[in-house]
C-alpha cells in the first residue's frame, strides 16, 4: 500500500467533530484545538443547510452553541433529535447564558445534549468531554 493511501486511511479513521457556532473566532479556536488532538473537524456558523450537512457527514460529536436572542441553535437541536440519522449523535451544548444551558439540560429529551458548557470555559474541560463522548481521535 502506498504512503498516500495509508495517510488517507488514517485520516478517515479519525473521530469527526462538527462545531456549530455563530462566532468565527470560536470556530477557529475549536478547529485548531481539536485538529491538534488529531480529530477531523468541520465548523460552520448557523446556515439553513446545517442539519443537512450534519446528516450527510454523520459526525461522532456535535458542539452546538445556543446564541442569546437567536432561535437557530434550539431549532437545530430539535431537528437533530427528531432525525433518524442524527438522533444518536452525541451533543455538547455551549452558551454564554447559563439560563439557556439550564433549559437545554432540563429538557435533554427534547434537545439531546449530553454535556453543557458555559462560555468562556476551560478548553481542557471541552477536550475531556470530547474524549469521553467519542473516545480518542
Amino acid at each position: 500500500m502506498d504512503d498516500a493511501k495509508r495517510k488517507e486511511q488514517v485520516q478517515m479513521a479519525r473521530k469527526h467533530v462538527f462545531v456549530v457556532d455563530s462566532a468565527g473566532a470560536f470556530l477557529s479556536l475549536a478547529r485548531d484545538l481539536l485538529q491538534d488532538e488529531a480529530y477531523n473537524v468541520t465548523t460552520t456558523n448557523y446556515v439553513p443547510r446545517t442539519f443537512d450537512q450534519i446528516a450527510a457527514l454523520g459526525p461522532d460529536l456535535l458542539v452546538v452553541d445556543l446564541a442569546v436572542g437567536q432561535r437557530a441553535g434550539w431549532d437545530l437541536l430539535e431537528q437533530l433529535q427528531a432525525g433518524a440519522l442524527t438522533h444518536d449523535i452525541s451533543v455538547v451544548v455551549t452558551s454564554t447564558d447559563p439560563r439557556m444551558l439550564a433549559r437545554a439540560e432540563r429538557y435533554r429529551e427534547r434537545f439531546g445534549g449530553r454535556r453543557w458548557f458555559a462560555k468562556p470555559y476551560d478548553l481542557d474541560g471541552l477536550l475531556a468531554a470530547v474524549r469521553e463522548l467519542t473516545g480518542p481521535a
